[in-house]
């Protein structure tokens, strides 16, 4: 069955029209009225922002909210609170069954979770993002400029906007590179989204695999297994790509 699946994140909302197939189409969502022109088709959504304007609209359309209390395909040690964002990424890195596996979201916080070799969801870590950290520097200091992330930097800047920019993403770089680093087994892949992932991939091991349509996907998959229901993987990146 087709599925409009919604991703209200924190900074943006993104959607995509799912087919029987599993085919994607993106979809432009400005207003919560918008949703209107999407009744033909059921709708799922995970929610980071809670949002009052979005949610009204979407319980009035009798939309599923996704949350980790009704259940989740893969095995994890995590409580029951596991962000619904985070749940959707490791829903569809499990179903690519790829272990030990690494899911990489980078936007306004990263997160970083760990699938084991037998595939269980052993736990992960949430920390700031590349621009939240520039704001952060630049809000609580006196004289540090608000600049937004380079998508290149130097090793050590020579002004003080090329030196915040290269502490921003290189030391985020060299922080994602101590965490997988210190993981029990090395991941055989590191599936990469969010807003940020462009900018750090180029400082990401080979084995990375940029799939900007993570949290969507595992929307749809997701949604499907509440449904008692498995689609194929119609879609998803098999390798290394490039944004």
């Amino acid at each position: 069955m087709a599925l409009l699946a919604l991703d209200i994140g924190n900074s943006r909302i993104k959607a995509a029209f799912f087919t029987d197939t599993g085919e994607a189409q993106p979809v432009a969502l400005r207003r919560p009225q918008d949703l209107t022109r999407w009744t033909h088709a059921p709708i799922a959504y995970i929610d980071t922002r809670m949002d009052g304007r979005w949610r009204a609209y979407l319980q009035e359309l009798g939309a599923l909210e996704l949350v980790t209390e009704l259940g989740v395909p893969f095995p994890t040690q995590y409580s029951t609170r596991l962000g619904p964002d985070r749940a959707a990424q490791l829903v569809a890195a499990w179903q690519a069954k790829r272990f030990p596996a690494v899911v990489l979201s980078l936007g306004t916080a990263y997160t970083l979770d760990y699938l084991d070799g037998e595939g269980l969801h052993v736990g992960g870590v949430i920390g700031a993002g590349l621009s939240l950290r520039l704001r952060a520097l630049a809000h609580f200091t006196g004289r540090l400029p608000r600049i937004k992330p380079a998508p290149v930097s130097p090793l050590l800047g020579t002004d003080t906007t090329e030196a915040m920019q290269a502490g921003a993403l290189r030391g985020l770089a060299f922080e994602l590179a101590g965490w997988l680093e210190a993981l029990p087994n090395p991941p055989k892949v590191l599936w990469l989204c969010g807003g940020e992932a462009p900018l750090l991939l180029p400082h990401l091991p080979s084995y990375a695999i940029f799939a900007p349509d993570l949290t969507l996907r595992g929307a749809w998959l997701w949604w499907h297994f509440l449904r008692g229901e498995s689609p194929s993987l119609v879609g998803f990146p098999s390798g290394p790509s490039s944004p």
